[in-house]
This record gives structure tokens, sequence and C-alpha cells, in this order.
């Protein structure tokens, strides 16, 4: 049976260009070492998805991945956009282009990386790259992401090294009283509350932080929760709002939440909003 071609309105240019943003925003306001760890964190979420039922002869060759690792290593911003997209038009199916492109490219930058084969600033480039392709994909991958998960509307959770857990008490206890289905997570570090969240598919995430010491664990939080539930909105509440005017652009966020009293019409003014 032949394969339909990609259709390029199920590419998410908005979402495409704010994880662009997101990115340089980090860079210009983040030390390098956060730097450093935000491309990490991207390298080993999409590293290691592996394929599962993808047919091996829609799987890309050794050469395939050093020519994609090349695209996201190049001076050109849009050559790596453009090998995937060519590839999808070329009727090879999303999962290959997910599991075995993507995975397959992250893993070729991640042992390039360690070898010491590219420096700092063009790996932390090409793993932008990567995360803003996968951000405009969002629509056409989610499908074989949330397979078979629990459909949750929202989870509140406290961002890894945060210890104030008031507010998101109060908060979550707030929204079970009108009524919400509410998961909590407070206390885990960041793995541990990745894999926890990836259990269910959620269609809001509020992440709560308080201090501007939390603005890097924040970040990398959201990176790893847009990989593993690219349709979910997240939301950041707490004090470090008042620290970081522009957050929600340096976070990619798609919405704050300032205080208890406007959270419930906020949120649900979120949920209304299309994935």
């Amino acid at each position: 049976m032949a394969r339909a071609p990609v259709d390029d309105g199920a590419f998410d240019r908005s979402e495409y260009d704010r994880a662009d943003q997101q990115f340089r925003l980090a860079e210009q306001k983040l030390p390098r070492e956060a730097i450093n760890d935000l491309a990490r964190e991207v390298v080993r979420r999409l590293r290691f998805r592996m394929p599962r039922s993808v047919r091996k002869e829609d799987l890309p060759s050794p050469a395939d991945i050093d020519l994609l690792a090349a695209a996201l290593l190049s001076s050109d911003e849009d050559a790596a956009e453009r090998f995937i997209m060519n590839a999808r038009r070329d009727g090879v199916d999303v999962d290959a282009v997910y599991l075995g492109y993507v995975a397959g490219a992250a893993r070729r930058l991640g042992e390039m990386w360690d070898a010491d084969e590219v420096s700092f600033i063009d790996v932390t480039l090409g793993c932008a790259k990567l995360y803003r392709i996968i951000r405009g994909l969002r629509h056409v991958v989610a499908p074989g992401i949330i397979y078979g998960r629990d459909e949750k509307p929202a989870l509140f959770a406290l961002v890894p090294g945060e210890t104030h857990t008031l507010g998101i008490e109060m908060a979550t206890d707030l929204f079970r009283r009108e009524g919400w289905d509410i998961d909590m997570m407070l206390g885990l570090d960041h793995d541990i509350l990745v894999d926890q969240a990836e259990r269910r598919s959620y269609r809001v995430i509020v992440l709560v932080a308080n201090s501007d010491a939390m603005m890097q664990p924040l970040i990398r939080l959201i990176l790893a929760l847009r990989i593993t539930q690219p349709l979910a909105h997240i939301v950041v509440a707490g004090n470090i709002l008042d620290h970081y005017p522009d957050i929600i652009h340096m976070v990619g966020a798609d919405a704050v939440i300032k205080d208890i009293k406007s959270a419930i019409a906020e949120l649900r003014s979120v949920m209304d909003e299309p994935a």
C-alpha cells in the first residue's frame, strides 16, 4: 500500500518558532553550564526512543543518520527541517521519522559530544534544532507517543528542588473542591517526575516554582515534558513569576497563573484552547 505524503499543514510552524525563541532566550540569560544541561536533556530524552513496530525497511541507514546529524550541525538554520520534511514528503512513516531519524540523530549527536568530536556551541545549536523540529511535528508524532495512556485533565507538580509546598497544596485542594480530577506530585526528582507523568496523558500540566534559582530546573523539566507530553498545555505558577516578567517566553509555557483568585478561570481558558 502506498503511504500518503505529509500534509504540510500538519507541521506546527508557530510551535516550531516558539521552541526556537525559547532556546535563544535561555542562551542569553542562563550560564553556559545550564545550557549544557538543557541540551543534554534533549539528547537524552530523544536518543532512547527506540523503534517498536516500525518496519525495518522504513528505518534510516547509518548514512542517512550521518546526513541528518550534519544538517543539524551545519550553519544552515533550516537544513535539518528540510531533511525531515523531505523524508515525510517521500512517504516515510511518521513513526520511522520520530523513532528512527530523530532518535538516531540524537544518539549520533550524543556520541559525537561524548567523543569531543563537536564543540559545545555546535551541539547545543544542533539540539535546539532537533527540539524545535519535534515541536513542529507534535501533532503527527503525538498519537504514537501517548497511545495506550490513561487520559487525565490536569497534573500539578512542584519543580524538582523546590521546597515550598503550601501554595501548590492550596491550589490542588481548591481545584478538587471545584470538581476537578487533579494529580499532584511533590518532592520528586526530575527523572522520577517525568517518568510518573509519562504514565498518563494530561491536558494541562501546572508547574509550580517560587525562587529564581528554580529557572534552570523549570526549563529542563518543560523540555522533557514537551517531548513526552507533546499535546499538553504547560502552565507555570508560583513566586518565580515575580522574578522573570518574560518567563512565559523564556521557558516556553502556554500560560501562567499569577494568583489563586484567577487560577480556575485561567486554567479553564487554557483547557478550552486546542492542543
